[in-house]
This record gives structure tokens, sequence and C-alpha cells, in this order.
């Protein structure tokens, strides 16, 4: 009778751990994964991670990738009302979550809304100082180490010098290597000439001309030259092809008409109660719930 009591055994905890992956809840802090769909209020689907929803609901995107999500409970990867709408979930439970604008991607804000001309002027001439000092680490990072005072070097990724004036153990300060009649290219988009230059000021000329096709520096979209006058060059912006668009500062979604840009950078789901429909499919790691009897320190 002896040799039943490990087998017996060994079943009794399979048993037991059948029940205890049954009876798992998803807790804060746990890493889980979980298959969703997200509708509007009006019940427009507007993001799935099922790859026959996204198609029958026209989102299919071929270069994403359809998988349950995966994420850690909590941890402010996800929206606040879906962190805590999963709590309690278990393994293979499906549930419709609502979550308000406060608790989803806030609530719609004006004063993120610019409006802005489409044809505009731009001054023909810029000024700036001949010297210019950087942090170290920029420096070292845009030329590399070692370097002296009165070595000249070139700015990658261009055709201009600078001269090494000074050196810190914070900062480096250089000034531009440009003379009057000095001519270079600016971001292969015109040619750059030095009309002005003395100890403290460079100033420069954009050689642009009617027809030409530019884009400004920090711009998202190209604009064509139109007209020229005196010291000012007129610009009409492009039509853009990608409404929303991924700028260092976070998304912004654009839209032209005939005479103006408005730059959106309100989140999309800005103001809106979504529901979603969320099955979890698997608790990756289990955090040990809690008590109650836990003190703050």
């Amino acid at each position: 009778m002896r040799r039943l009591i490990v087998p017996a055994l060994l079943l009794l905890i399979a048993v037991s751990g059948c029940v205890d992956e049954k009876s798992r809840v998803v807790h804060e802090g746990d890493i889980i994964k979980v298959d969703y769909i997200g509708r509007l209020e009006d019940g427009t689907i507007f993001d799935t991670s099922l790859e026959e929803v996204a198609r029958e609901a026209g989102l299919y995107d071929p270069l994403r990738s359809y998988k349950p999500l995966q994420f850690k409970v909590g941890s402010g990867q996800m929206i606040p009302g879906f962190d805590r709408g999963v709590i309690g979930m278990k393994v293979n439970e499906t549930k419709n979550i609502t979550i308000p604008p406060e608790e989803a991607y806030g609530e719609y804000d004006p004063e993120r809304v610019n409006v802005i001309p489409r044809t505009f002027e731009i001054p023909l001439e810029e000024t700036f100082n001949r010297t210019l000092e950087m942090p170290l680490y920029n420096f070292n990072m845009t030329f590399g180490r070692e370097y002296t005072v009165g070595e000249r070097l070139k700015v990658p990724g261009s055709q201009i010098y600078v001269i090494v004036e000074n050196i810190t153990e914070s900062a480096v300060t250089v000034s531009y290597d440009l003379e009057e009649g000095d001519t270079f290219p600016f971001r292969d988009q015109w040619n750059e000439t030095v009309v002005r230059a003395n100890e403290t000021t460079i100033t420069v000329r954009h050689e642009i001309a009617v027809g030409d096709n530019v884009t400004l520096p920090n711009s998202p979209w190209s604009s064509i030259v139109t007209a020229i006058r005196g010291k000012n060059a007129t610009l009409r912006a492009e039509e853009i092809l990608e409404p929303e668009i991924q700028t260092p500062f976070g998304t912004m979604r654009v839209s032209m008409n005939e005479t103006n840009i408005t730059i959106d950078r309100n989140h999309r789901l800005a103001g809106k109660t979504l529901t979603f429909t969320v099955t979890v499919r698997e608790i990756l790691r289990e955090t040990e719930p809690k008590t109650g009897n836990e003190t703050v320190e």
C-alpha cells in the first residue's frame, strides 16, 4: 500500500495545480496577454488585435503583426481605464470595458489646435552669431574627442567649417569659418550665400527662385515658392499626404483647405468614450495578491 502514496500525492498536486490555474485572476503588476476590440460609442471599430476583425472593419494593415497584446498591468503602458478594467479577470474570460475620456486619452483641448495660413512669407536673409557655445557632450557627439583650440573642423553632413575657439570642462566654443561671398548648400534644398560678415554676426541669403519646391526646417510638408518681392519670398504649402505625423513632441494631425493649415496635437481619440471587448489569453507572471495587512511606509 505504501507504493500508492507517492502516485496519489502527485495526482493530488496535479489536480490542485489545475484548479489554481483556472482560478488565477489578474492583479496589478501581472504581465498578461490579451486580445481586444476597441469601439467608439457608435459601434465603429478603431483598433483590434484580431486580424479577422481588422479585415472585416477595413482596418487591416499588412505591416502589422496581429497577435495578443502583452503588457504589465498598472505600469502605465496602457490607458488607466484599460489597466483597471482587466484587474480580476481570469484566463479566457471576455469582458466589455467602457472607458470615459478622463480614463482614456483625456478631454479634447482646443488650446492644442493651431491654425496657420497656407500661403506665407519668409525673409530671404537670415543673420546669426558667428560664435556658438556647445555643451561638451554635444560637441563630442558631433565632432569626436581630442581636439585643440585653433583646429578647423567640418560640420558633419554639410560644407561648413568651424574653428575651435575655447575648450572648458563643460563646453566648447566654436566660430563659423565663413566670409562674405562664400556659398554653401543647405540640406540639399538650396544654396546659401554669405552677404555680410563681421567678427560677431554672419548674414546669409537663401538662393531660392519662383517655382522651387522646398522643405523648411521643422516643417513636415513641402512648399512651392510662388513669388519673390524685395527681401521676402512667398511660399504656399503643398497638400500633405499623411494626415497624422510623428514628431519629437508627439503625434499631430494636419488638415488643409485653400487658405489655412490646421495642426491638431490632441490624440485622435481625445474626448471620446471607448469600449473594449477584452479576452485574457495568458497571465505570464502573477504577483502576490495583497492581503490587506500591508502598511505604507
